[in-house]
């Protein structure tokens, strides 16, 4: 969001380590559209990298990459509560 800022959070928690728990082998698959959304936005806030739009505009992949991107805050903002940040 513009004029909003993340901090960056404990190296405790990685994008890696983070992917690994919420897409684990038991889980319903996911499409790797999903699952880059979910990456990009677990990158966005724990190391402040940037979220790009790789899929065109009103695209499955792109639907596909917005759910992930939803879920990737989802856990982000659940991994810092959990540890007792403010999210």
């Amino acid at each position: 969001m513009p004029g909003t800022t993340t901090p960056q959070i404990s190296p405790a928690l990685s994008v890696d380590q983070l992917m690994d728990a919420a897409f684990h082998p038991h889980r319903d698959p996911r499409s790797i559209e999903y699952k880059n959304g979910t990456r990009a936005a677990l990158a966005f806030r724990i190391e402040g990298k940037r979220i790009v739009r790789p899929y065109a505009p009103a695209s499955a992949a792109d639907d596909a990459y917005d759910g992930g991107l939803a879920e990737g805050h989802a856990i982000w903002r659940a991994a810092v509560a959990k540890i007792g940040g403010a999210a």
